[in-house]
C-alpha cells in the first residue's frame, strides 16, 4: 500500500507541472500533435465545443460566467493597431475583500476581450485566496489558452546581437573570427514573464482541478466557451517582436485552440487512469 501511494503521488506531480506548461507547438507552420488524435478540430462557430465531453450538473457558483454569444475566428480576431490596454493589473492582483472581489469580476466581464493572460491569472489567485474555485480555475483556464495564442502569433526570436556577430565573423578569415561564432544565436522569449506568473500563481486552481477529473471536464468546457465568447482584443502588456502576419492567424487561432484542448484532455484520461 505505501508504494502505491508514493507511486500516485509522483504520477499526480507529474500531471501538475503539464497543467501549468504551455504547449509549444501551435506555431504558424506546425500542426498540432498533443493529445488524443481521435478528436476532431475546433468546430464550426454556432455548435457546442464536440471536441469536449458534455458538462455535468455540477452546481455552479456565482456569479454566473455563460455566455451570450459564440464569435467566429474572424469576430475574434483584432488587428494589431487596435488592441486594447487593461489598467486593472494592480486591482486583480490586490483584490482581497468581497467588495474587490465583485468588482473584479464586474470589470472582467463586461470587457472579457481586453483582459490579458497576466490579468487572468492574478485575478484566479485573488479568487482562489476566496475560494472561488470555479471562477478562479476558468479564468486560469482561459490565461492559459490565451497565452498559448499569443507565443504563436508572437513567437520567440533569435537576438539580435548574436546575429550581427554572426554577420561579422561570416566576413572575417578562420584565425580572425570569434570563439564562439559556430554558436547559434540565442532565442530569446518574450513571454518568460507572462509564464512565470502563471506557473506561479495556478497551484491553487490547478489542486482543484486535480481533485476530480469530471470536474476538469467541465471546468474544461466552460473556459473554452468563455474564450469563444470573447475577442482577442487585449494588448500583452509587454514588448513581443514580430508578430505573425495578421492574415495568417485565422488559421493559427483554431490550431491552437484543438492543440490547447488535446493536451487537456491528455491529462484528463491520464487522471481518470490514476483515480481507477
Amino acid at each position: 500500500m505505501y508504494y502505491s501511494f508514493i507511486k500516485q503521488y509522483f504520477y499526480w506531480v507529474i500531471i501538475a507541472s503539464s497543467i501549468i506548461c504551455i504547449p509549444q507547438d501551435c506555431s504558424a507552420q506546425q500542426e498540432p500533435s498533443i493529445g488524443l488524435h481521435h478528436l476532431k478540430p475546433w468546430p464550426d462557430e454556432e455548435k457546442s465545443p464536440s471536441t469536449l465531453p458534455k458538462a455535468s450538473d455540477e452546481k455552479k457558483e456565482k456569479p454566473d460566467l455563460s455566455i451570450s454569444k459564440r464569435l467566429s475566428v474572424k469576430e475574434a480576431l483584432i488587428k494589431i493597431e487596435d488592441l486594447e490596454e487593461w489598467n486593472y493589473l494592480n486591482e486583480a492582483a490586490l483584490a482581497n475583500s468581497d467588495a474587490d472581489i465583485k468588482q473584479l469580476i464586474r470589470v472582467i466581464e463586461s470587457d472579457r476581450g481586453a483582459v490579458p493572460p497576466q490579468g487572468l491569472f492574478l485575478a484566479a489567485k485573488s479568487l482562489a485566496d476566496r475560494n472561488l474555485m470555479e471562477q478562479a480555475a476558468i479564468y486560469y483556464l482561459v490565461g492559459q489558452l490565451r497565452l498559448s495564442f499569443d507565443i504563436a502569433r508572437w513567437p520567440p526570436y533569435p537576438n539580435q546581437d548574436d546575429i550581427k556577430r554572426r554577420e561579422r565573423d561570416a566576413k572575417k578569415t578562420d584565425d580572425q573570427k570569434s570563439p564562439d561564432s559556430n554558436l547559434a544565436p540565442r532565442i530569446e522569449d518574450p513571454h518568460a514573464g507572462a509564464k512565470n506568473i502563471a506557473n506561479g500563481l495556478g497551484q491553487p486552481a490547478v489542486a482543484w482541478l486535480m481533485k476530480d477529473p469530471q470536474r476538469m471536464n467541465t471546468i474544461l468546457i466552460k473556459a473554452m466557451e468563455w474564450d469563444a465568447s470573447a475577442p482577442y482584443s487585449y494588448q500583452t502588456g509587454y514588448e513581443t517582436g514580430s508578430p505573425v502576419p495578421f492574415e495568417k492567424w485565422e488559421k493559427l487561432l483554431p490550431n491552437v485552440r484543438k492543440t490547447f484542448v488535446d493536451h487537456m484532455m491528455h491529462l484528463i484520461h491520464a487522471m481518470e487512469k490514476v483515480k481507477r
